[in-house]
């Protein structure tokens, strides 16, 4: 009987101890995720200390950075290519991705006008036959190529006329040719549920959806306003609101964004956004995958007939903003007259009732918003200029960014992957707001870390120029050892101001074959309070990368040598 009695004690003792270690590894909220951390993984993680010495960095200047455009082939150039034959007059157009994206069928719209056109072998008085091509660009994107002077294409077509008063405004002279092409706008997409609680009794305006956004009603996010035409279009209507113009239809002035009531106004906005990513894919597969995180989000209404082809959000709602996306064309005063008889001829055929019936298939419909009188007027390119400025400067309403960079150094981005990475974070550290904390962590066998987590300023600016320097390939890919020691990092800061915006942005070219798998850290991210922005740099493990951005609103981002520098410029200028 005693020993009876001693073998249950021994069994309920160890009961005991299993539970309470069962409960001890528990991670379900900040504060265990952070003993978790502390406990039993950063216990296990050989980090190798190689900060670089401010002797070392103090060598480094910060005068000899430039932007560099991406490679022009980046961008597909469909139906014609360029044409050495004197009887041919080649068209170029630079177009915006919504009617220029041959991979989709609801985005193709010119680039099947011009091929239709083409087929035709129209004419100039010359004689010369016209051939078109459409390259498929951002909006954005297409400016700093233009303002470097360093293309010269026939023809522009962005998706809104913001685009064409900025290069105005930066010594581009541009030639009107067609004012629109076809018919479109910029909207919030609001989740339904959303909408019917802000509209019980009616409907919901863009007025007032930005005072339910401003008092915390809903979460939002929004594009990259340097490269999106819907969040230019965004901010120019959020500005101009506030300015008080509704009353007197005044466009924006630089005065305007000078003013408290502005920057007030778009605090209160700032402080719901929930993301601000590098694209609107992203923020649309964030919507579709987080129903009750991001709750409404900018798009173009002809997307907008895409999205409600989705099984869910068929009764998403719309509710349009700012002025109408157009989709002007124009020419330039460096084209021919040939160049510029031809566009004319080609914007005729392009507004033929056969090509505009094909643009109405493809979602570009007429709405009564594209006759309210009372739209914001057209502003002056270098208010637009400035309101980008502003939003960069403002964008964090007060709170601190805190960035940790995990870069993969393995053997296998040996060469043009690693000098590609590098040079694209040189320029991407020229996006920093000042102030803002980061750090740089390089992995391999194991991580290694090279710049502490501290406020950017000039010394913090060389060591992370100095540290770029340093990063060699070599050895394994410990990615999630090297995740965790800069999760402990931004934890720790963390707990110091939980007001703070906190991001790390991993960089990983293939599996990771030491160290921690996911399973191991998956509980921890998901409760740190990090969003986590994953590159993929090569053959990795997709599904793990796509799992681990779905924890924390996020989404992946693929990179190759020939596009990391434009991701990474992109996500230090939205996050940072």
């Amino acid at each position: 009987m005693v020993e009876r009695r001693r073998f249950y004690f021994i069994i309920g003792l160890c009961l005991a101890l299993l539970i309470g270690c069962l409960a001890e590894q528990k991670v379900d909220s900040f504060a265990s995720a952070d003993r978790y951390l502390q406990d039993k993984l950063l216990p296990k993680i050989s980090v190798a200390q190689a900060l670089i010495p401010d002797r070392v960095a103090a060598r480094y200047t910060l005068d000899g950075i430039q932007d560099s455009l991406p490679p022009l082939e980046q961008f597909p150039l469909y139906a014609a290519q360029p044409s050495s034959n004197p009887n041919i007059v080649y068209l170029e157009i630079f177009s915006s991705s919504e009617k220029a994206n041959l991979k989709k069928q609801n985005e193709r719209w010119l680039v099947e006008v011009a091929q239709a056109f083409n087929q035709q072998r129209k004419t100039i008085n010359s004689g010369q036959v016209i051939q078109v091509g459409v390259r498929k660009i951002p909006s954005g994107t297409a400016v700093r190529f233009l303002t470097a002077g360093k293309v010269q294409p026939a023809g522009y077509s962005p998706s809104n006329d913001l685009w064409v008063a900025m290069l105005s405004s930066q010594g581009v002279k541009t030639i009107p040719i067609v004012a629109r092409l076809v018919p479109n706008l910029g909207g919030f997409v609001v989740q339904e549920r959303v909408y019917r609680q802000l509209a019980p009794n009616g409907e919901v305006n863009f007025d007032r959806l930005l005072d339910a956004i401003a008092s915390g009603k809903i979460s939002v996010g929004y594009p990259n306003p340097y490269s999106s035409s819907t969040a230019l279009n965004l901010l120019y209507a959020i500005f101009w609101r506030a300015a008080g113009h509704q009353a007197d239809g005044r466009p924006l002035t630089i005065a305007d964004l000078e003013s408290p009531q502005v920057k007030s106004v778009f605090q209160g906005f700032q402080e719901q956004v929930l993301i601000t990513t590098t694209t609107t894919l992203d923020l649309q597969e964030i919507f579709i995958r987080d129903k009750d995180k991001l709750q409404a989000f900018p798009l173009e209404y002809q997307n907008y007939q895409q999205l409600k082809q989705v099984p869910g959000f068929e009764k998403t709602v719309f509710i349009p903003f700012g002025i109408p996306h157009n989709n002007p064309l124009v020419g330039f005063n460096w084209n021919t007259s040939e160049q510029q008889e031809a566009l004319q001829k080609f914007a005729e055929f392009a507004s033929s009732d056969t090509m505009q019936k094909l643009a109405r298939q493809q979602g570009f419909l007429e709405t009564d918003y594209l006759f309210n009188p009372k739209l914001p007027p057209l502003p002056a390119g270098e208010v637009l200029s400035k309101a980008q400025t502003f939003w960069k400067r403002q964008k964090d309403a007060g709170r601190t960014v805190y960035l940790m960079t995990v870069i993969d150094t393995s053997g296998s981005m040996e060469g043009k992957p690693l000098t590609s990475v590098k040079e694209g974070l040189r320029i991407a550290s020229q996006e920093i707001n000042p102030g803002n904390y980061l750090g740089l962590i390089s992995y391999s066998d194991r991580p290694r870390e090279v710049v502490a987590l501290a406020p950017f300023d000039p010394m913090q600016h060389k060591r992370f120029l100095a540290a770029i320097d340093d990063l060699r390939a070599d050895g394994g890919t410990a990615m999630y050892d090297a995740m965790m020691v800069a999760l402990a990092r931004l934890i720790e800061q963390k707990k110091a101001n939980p007001n703070g915006l906190f991001y790390l942005l991993v960089l990983t070219d293939g599996q990771t074959n030491q160290g921690f798998v996911f399973q191991d850290i998956q509980d921890v991210l998901q409760y740190s309070e990090v969003r986590v922005y994953p590159i993929a740099y090569g053959d990795v493990n997709q599904k793990e990368l796509a799992a681990i951005a779905a924890l924390r609103e996020s989404s992946v981002k693929s990179g190759t040598p020939e596009t990391v520098k434009e991701l990474l410029k992109g996500l230090f200028q939205t996050n940072l």
